[in-house]
Formats: structure tokens, C-alpha cells, sequence
């Protein structure tokens, strides 16, 4: 029998200086009143569910006695995972890590406990719960003895998950994800491979993206040969097409973004027509004509990027056409037209309203089903905002527009500071330099407080606190 003295302790003693009775009190929490005098005399166990009544009739903040809960309920028993469960996904939506924590450390004494600890973490991180289900993964992690172990390898990946956008610890996470990729279920390592691609395409690390990019297409190539698609246990997150065109799509981008065109049209001819595809999946037809719309999205910015002037108003009608194209459209007119030395007012003004809005996307926008965020994922757009100020500030110093160019040079540095791409920062502090004679004081104040948010990104300490030792 589970003991949890302090606790009938203080339930009696409040009991008594409340002057109600057992049965009032009973009425009060809605439990049972036979139950709640096995409680106070010790012949029956509490369970979260009636610690959390008992605690709200007492007007006790939600959690009061858990601390106490673990010390009474955990310390000296082997804890039954009916109990232990519930009382950690409890403390997961209350955020009381502490006592999770506490938990663990107890567990972890007994090597059997690890895979309760890791079904546990996989529902905390179905329910959103995802700083507590850290963790527990943490634990397996810490605990697991064989390094082929499948609990192992979907721990990291669950890692790599929640800190994927997480710009200052993705990579660790990537780094020790990395190794163990090829030991998740099947269906897992497909979503796996596409992560690695986006983390390393934003950070225009193409031999890093197409190595993955690789991985991705062959091993979706070995699922589809082997019909892995019609086995009931095979449940990828997307249709196989997703992934074979995906990694096609990002291969080619990285070769377009070289200016590697010819390359770049190799990869475009994979995904244009992927009609040939047998598949289950409801969504696989939806699947292919998207990446049919990207490839001919790819093929005429590729035309335009190679100063075929003549393309252009075959290009602006898709875009109008393809609204979520016109981002990554805008990107191309302006970077033809600063490489090839033509201007393209007229067509900018035709998307001002998108420019604008450009300006004001929210960081925690959600997934348009309807948009290229079916493929480009929340930092990849990050990105493309940054690259398109970036351009766009080039664009405008062509043409004079000192003030507007520095605008969108800061523009560009804000959107790469919150993907903490390097190398974009780079770009706008150099391209700022370029022009700083030409900035006004408010424009300075801006950006050195840029330049203090990047800074405190990468130390421990803020540049205040650097500031200070220089007193």
C-alpha cells in the first residue's frame, strides 16, 4: 500500500479546523466519502485525479502537494506505471519539472523502468507537453545500453524535432541526431532526412543538402520498389511522393541558388512529372500536381535569373496566378534585375500590397495548406524574407534610394538574426557598412540593436553586461 502520511495529515487536520464533517467534505470534492476515509486511515492509496480534488477544496495552487506526492508515493515503493503516468503527465501540464525530475532519478535506479519512461514521453510529446517530454527523452538517452536500440535512435529525432526551430540549438540536436537516422522505423527516417535538408538549406550548406537530398530520393526509391507503401505498418506522415519530389526540389534549389542552371533543370525533370507514381494515399494526386507547379515556378525563374528578358511577363502572370509563388518570384525579378542591370518598377509595384505584408508575417504563422509552406517550413520562408530585403536593398542603392535601401538592408539583418543565419548576417552588416555615411541616427540606433540581439544570441552574457566590465 502506497503511504502517503504527511498528505492524510494534512487533509485531516483541515478537516478539523475547518469543523466539517467527512461527508461534507466529501460533497465538497465529489469524492467518494468511503474513499476519502480510506484515505485518512491509511487502507487506501490517493490518486492524482483525488490529490487535485482534495487540493482545490482546500484552496491550495493546483500542484501544492506534489513534491510530497513524490517523496510519500514513489521514494519507497516500485511505482506502478497505472499511477506513475498520470501523475507525470499532470506535472507536465502544471509545468512542474521539479518534480517530474525528481521522478526520473528514482526511476532511472531501475533499468526496467525505460521503456515506460519512453511511452510516456512519446504521449507527453503527442499532447504538445514538449518541454516535459525533453526530459524523459533526456533519461532514455542517459539509460538506454545498446546504441542500436530503436527507443534510442526516436529519441534523438524527437530532440531534433522540438529544437528544430529552436536557431541555437537545432544543430547540436541535428549533430547527435545525425548518427542514428538510419535506426528509426521506416516511416520516421523519411521525416528525419527532410529535416536535416531544411536545417541545412538555410544555411546555404549545399554539400550537407545534398547528401541528405540523396539519401532522401534513394531511399524513397528502395520504399516504392519494394511496394513498402501497400504494408498496413508503413505510416510516413506524407505520401511517399512528398519525399521523392522534395528531395528533387531542394537538390535542384541549392544548384539554382550556385547559378548552376543546367545542373539545377537535371533535378527540376524529376519532380515535373511524378503522375507515374502508384500510391494509397488519398493526398498523393494533390502531391503531384504542386510539385508539378513548382517545376514550372523553378523553370521560368531559372529563364528570368539567366537575363531572358523576354520571360518576364510569362513569369509575373504565374505569379498572380500562384500567389504563394510570389515571394520566391520577387527574389528572382529582383536578382535578375540587379545582375543583368534593367529595372522592373513597373512589376514591383504590381505586388506592393505582398512587399508590405513581407514586413509584417508573424513568427508563429501556421501552416497553409494552400501555400508553399507545403514545402518550405517556417525558418525556409525566415530565410526567403531575409534574402528578399536583401535584393531588395541592392535593388534600391542601384536606383539611389539610399534611405529605402538601408531600410530593407535592416529589414534583411532581422530576418537572418531570428534564423541565426550567419552568413545572411553577414551580407546585410556588410552591405550596411557599404552605406553607413548615408544612415540617419534613428536608422543607427536600429541597428546596433540588431547587432546587440545577435550578439546576446551567441554569448552568455548581453553586451550591457560587457558595457559594464569596460566601467
Amino acid at each position: 500500500m502506497i503511504s502517503t502520511v504527511t498528505i492524510r495529515a494534512e487533509l485531516e487536520s483541515y478537516i478539523k479546523k475547518e469543523g466539517i464533517t467527512l461527508h461534507q467534505f466529501a460533497e465538497l470534492s465529489g469524492i467518494n466519502v468511503g474513499t476519502l476515509s480510506g484515505i485518512i486511515n491509511g487502507n487506501r492509496s490517493i490518486s492524482i485525479g483525488q490529490l487535485d480534488l482534495i487540493t482545490n477544496v482546500m484552496n491550495l495552487p493546483e500542484g501544492s502537494f506534489y513534491e510530497m506526492y513524490v517523496d510519500e508515493s514513489f521514494a519507497s515503493t516500485a511505482p506502478h506505471w497505472r499511477r506513475l503516468r498520470p501523475f507525470l503527465l499532470r506535472c507536465a501540464e502544471l509545468r512542474r519539472h521539479d518534480c517530474i525530475q525528481k521522478v526520473l532519478e528514482l526511476l532511472i535506479e531501475d533499468i526496467k523502468q525505460v521503456a515506460g519512461i519512453f511511452e510516456t514521453a512519446e504521449i507527453m510529446f503527442e499532447q504538445g507537453l514538449k518541454e516535459a517530454a525533453i526530459l524523459l527523452y533526456v533519461c532514455v538517452i542517459e539509460s538506454e545500453r545498446s546504441s542500436h536500440s530503436e527507443r534510442l535512435a526516436i529519441s534523438y529525432f524527437r530532440l531534433f524535432q522540438i529544437y528544430q526551430k529552436d536557431n541555437h540549438r537545432n544543430f547540436t540536436a541535428a549533430a547527435q541526431f545525425i548518427p542514428y537516422r538510419h535506426r528509426l522505423p521506416e516511416a520516421l527516417v523519411l521525416d528525419g532526412l527532410v529535416m536535416l535538408v531544411e536545417l541545412y538549406y538555410v544555411n546555404k550548406d549545399w554539400e550537407e543538402v545534398e547528401k541528405y537530398t540523396d539519401e532522401l530520393c534513394n531511399l524513397t526509391e528502395i520504399f516504392y520498389t519494394k511496394r513498402r507503401w501497400e504494408k498496413p505498418d508503413f505510416k510516413p506522415s506524407r505520401s511517399l511522393v512528398y519525399y521523392y519530389g522534395i528531395g528533387y526540389l531542394y537538390k535542384g534549389a541549392c544548384y539554382e541558388f550556385r547559378r548552376m542552371f543546367t545542373e539545377s533543370r537535371k533535378w527540376i525533370a524529376k519532380y515535373a512529372d511524378l503522375s507515374w507514381f502508384e500510391s494509397s494515399d488519398q493526398n498523393m494526386a494533390v502531391d503531384v500536381e504542386r510539385y508539378k507547379m513548382f517545376a514550372r515556378a523553378n523553370l521560368l525563374s531559372i529563364d528570368v535569373k539567366e537575363g531572358k528578358v523576354s520571360r518576364i511577363p510569362e513569369y509575373i502572370q504565374f505569379l498572380k496566378e500562384n500567389p504563394s509563388e510570389v515571394l520566391e518570384g520577387l527574389i528572382t525579378l529582383l536578382e535578375s534585375a540587379n545582375r543583368h542591370k534593367f529595372f522592373v518598377d513597373e512589376h514591383l509595384q504590381q505586388f506592393s500590397d505582398e512587399i508590405k505584408f513581407f514586413l509584417h508575417i508573424s513568427k508563429q504563422s501556421q501552416e497553409d495548406s494552400n501555400s508553399r509552406e507545403f514545402v518550405y517550413k517556417e525558418q525556409v520562408h525566415t530565410f526567403r524574407c531575409s534574402l528578399f530585403f536583401q535584393k531588395y536593398a541592392i535593388y534600391c542603392f542601384r536606383k539611389k534610394m539610399l534611405s529605402e535601401g538601408i531600410k530593407n538592408t535592416l529589414d534583411s539583418l532581422k530576418y537572418s538574426i531570428q534564423i541565426n543565419s550567419k552568413s545572411m548576417m553577414a551580407n546585410s552588416m556588410i552591405l550596411y557598412e557599404f552605406y553607413r555615411d548615408y544612415t540617419t541616427e534613428e536608422q543607427q540606433k536600429a541597428y546596433i540593436k540588431l547587432c546587440e540581439e545577435a550578439w546576446d544570441n551567441e554569448e552568455e552574457f548581453s553586451m550591457d553586461d560587457y558595457a559594464h566590465s569596460l566601467r
